[in-house]
């Protein structure tokens, strides 16, 4: 088996092996199949393999267009709606009571419900949004409380349930359009420390992983890493008349 160009451990190379199986078993049956919900270093680390291998055509499903978690889809028929493998759970709640992300996930796992089994939870105001794995719907719609709150879980997902993405706007000035000098103003980070944290940890870029500090990063970009959250580079401005770079950053909350 050939490897993605970036540092993978064992827990990589099951998941590898594990998704290369899906891929073969639906062209060997010609039915669609599906991972569970993976993270987005997992979507960037088995993207890279199934590349690598020529594996069957694939998609990436979450729900919605912005998902973070997202089940990998093989075979003709796999995005219909009758196909997919999980299902949008609404969780109503009283509006004046304050859940959280961390609530909902604690009262799932708490039920033996696997993070695998569940994508993004959308939290909004007397209503989430929870992404669940087809095998863990029954025991989820029997929830009455998260926490202390009680709750009616229902299957009337829409649009509306998708929250707007709050942010905070961070406008500097860069030497270059590198990814460590876009990295460093998005995290509050020296130049060299952004950069060790790219070769040592690696970082996002637009869902794919890398470890190159010199990658150059354009208008649009999305980058994230862990224990530092996402961002994008919204805007990429002229030059100050050091011949620095004006550019506007979005920090995602």
């Amino acid at each position: 088996m050939s490897r993605p160009a970036l540092p993978l451990n064992d827990e990589d190379m099951l998941l590898i092996r594990h998704i290369l199986d899906i891929a073969k078993r639906s062209m060997q049956s010609y039915k669609p199949l599906y991972s569970a919900f993976l993270d987005e270093r997992q979507l960037s680390v088995c993207e890279a393999a199934l590349k690598s291998e020529r594996a069957a055509d694939f998609v990436m499903l979450g729900g919605y267009e912005q998902a973070q978690r997202r089940v990998i889809a093989f075979g003709e028929g796999c995005e219909n709606e009758w196909e997919l493998p999980f299902k949008a759970l609404v969780f109503n709640y009283p509006e004046g009571r304050e859940l959280s992300h961390r609530d909902f996930l604690g009262s799932l796992m708490a039920l033996g419900i696997k993070r695998e089994l569940l994508g993004d939870i959308l939290v909004g105001k007397g209503r989430a949004a929870v992404f669940v794995m087809n095998a863990a719907v029954p025991l989820v719609k029997q929830m009455t409380k998260v926490g202390s709150c009680g709750v009616k879980v229902t299957e009337d997902f829409s649009e509306a349930d998708i929250p707007e993405q709050q942010y905070d706007e961070i406008r500097s000035t860069v030497a270059s359009l590198r990814l460590d000098a876009v990295v460093s103003t998005a995290f509050g980070l020296s130049r060299d420390k952004a950069a060790e944290l790219i070769r040592s940890k690696g970082v996002l870029h637009n869902r794919v992983m890398t470890f190159s500090p010199s990658d150059r990063a354009e208008e649009g970009d999305v980058f994230s890493a862990r224990g530092f959250g996402k961002a994008q580079l919204f805007e990429v401005g002229g030059q100050s008349r050091k011949d620095r770079i004006f550019i506007t950053v979005r920090k995602f909350r």
